[in-house]
């Protein structure tokens, strides 16, 4: 009876951990703060150092619409480019899943194994999306050449990191 009675206690401790385990890889409220930490250190980089994702545009974007991560797991970001005395929009998107490592040259950004990046730009002055392509490349800033473009890519690769562990 004692033996059947720890054989039964230990099965118990094995599936509370399994469940336990399942739980806290799907916790909603784990994500929700992986999602947040990861999109911030992108926001720090692109506000320090913003892309500059056209030759039509002047430099100096900003961020229209924030990074975020949907419920299907889909990154977007939307920079406002000044054109002239007006704008453009740009909105790039990527699911997080595919992203596949850090680049670094005079850019830092995502790289993933496929054309699965959207690219979405609208017409000058308009805030309308109207032209969309798709490449291999999330260009989230631009440091240039030096230093301060290997610790961009250095954080960037920590948030890559401690997003994945997190949002599973």
């Amino acid at each position: 009876m004692k033996k059947l009675y720890l054989f039964a206690s230990a099965f118990l401790c094995l599936a509370g951990a399994q469940v336990a385990g399942a739980q806290q890889s799907s916790n909603p409220g784990l994500r929700a703060k992986a999602a947040i930490q990861f999109t911030r250190v992108l926001t720090e980089a692109a506000t320090a150092y913003p892309p500059q994702l056209s030759h039509e545009t002047d430099a100096n974007g900003t961020i229209e619409s924030p990074f975020r991560i949907d419920e299907k797991g889909i990154l977007s970001v939307t920079f406002r480019y000044p054109v002239g005395e007006s704008y453009s929009l740009t909105r790039v998107s990527v699911p997080v899943d595919a992203i596949k490592t850090v680049f670094n040259d005079y850019y830092v950004g995502f790289e993933c194994g496929a054309e699965v990046v959207t690219i979405a730009e609208g017409e000058v002055g308009s805030r309308e999306l109207k032209n969309t392509y798709t490449t291999m490349m999330f260009h989230i800033a631009r440091p240039g050449d030096g230093p301060q473009s290997e610790k961009v890519k250095t954080k960037l690769e920590q948030g890559l990191q401690t997003f994945r562990e997190n949002y599973k």
